[in-house]
């Protein structure tokens, strides 16, 4: 089973992909953990590949255009699923990723409404369609995404903090936007499970529900 962990960066996703470990552990299953983009150094391929997906300087490792971004990060997404993921089901009950393929249709879909705030050209369902034919050539998708939803200005909140960095009006009103992208995926792919993950809520809390979503029956899947 593949699991994934999403949201904006500071939702919590690396502190609850670490408590799911532990708690499948010790229920006896054999999980491997994969961090988000730090897996790319295992070969040269992939450091090539993140070489050139940072070299925008752009937090957010944007480029400046919309194709562009999207095929690179697909690219990132296929050797990831060649080279990492696949192995590690094959030697592993349940593969946790701390960000995985709705990552890519979300920030990539982001892009999209940001650069093209108004209505206009192609369709929100064009942009769907177009993203699930590129995440087909990116390898096996998750079992299960597991959607962490914090609100953007606390998110937006944590990073700055973690990071030590504060973000300009530009990047905050883009992470809203990769926000409302992942509302818009989870309306269309049931296996984006959104999370509350609030800030009235600790990360004991939030593992909880995590665990609960777990164990529903799986959803028909939809597609973008």
């Amino acid at each position: 089973m593949l699991i994934s962990f999403e949201g904006l960066p500071g939702s919590g996703k690396s502190t609850q992909a670490h408590l799911l470990a532990e708690h499948l552990r010790h229920q006896g299953h054999h999980v491997a953990y994969l961090p988000d983009l730090a897996t790319l150094a295992t070969d040269a391929v992939g450091e090539h590949l993140l070489a050139l997906f940072a070299s925008s300087g752009d937090p957010f490792k944007r480029h400046g255009d919309l194709v562009t971004d999207t095929h690179l990060a697909a690219a990132i997404r296929a050797h990831i699923a060649a080279t990492l993921i696949e192995p590690a089901l094959a030697e592993h009950d349940i593969v946790i990723e701390d960000r995985g393929l709705h990552t890519m249709r979300s920030y990539s879909l982001a892009t999209y409404l940001h650069t093209r705030p108004h209505p206009g050209g192609a369709s929100g369902a064009d942009v769907c369609a177009w993203l699930s034919a590129v995440s087909s050539l990116t390898g096996r998708g998750p079992d299960a995404a597991l959607w962490l939803r914090l609100p953007p200005e606390q998110a937006l909140h944590r990073a700055q903090a973690r990071d030590g960095r504060p973000l300009t009006r530009e990047q905050r009103t883009y992470l809203r936007r990769v926000d409302h992208a992942y509302e818009l995926l989870a309306q269309r792919d049931d296996r984006l499970i959104p999370i509350p993950a609030g800030p009235d809520l600790a990360p004991p809390a939030v593992a909880a529900r995590i665990r609960a979503a777990l164990t529903l029956t799986p959803r028909p899947v939809t597609t973008c």
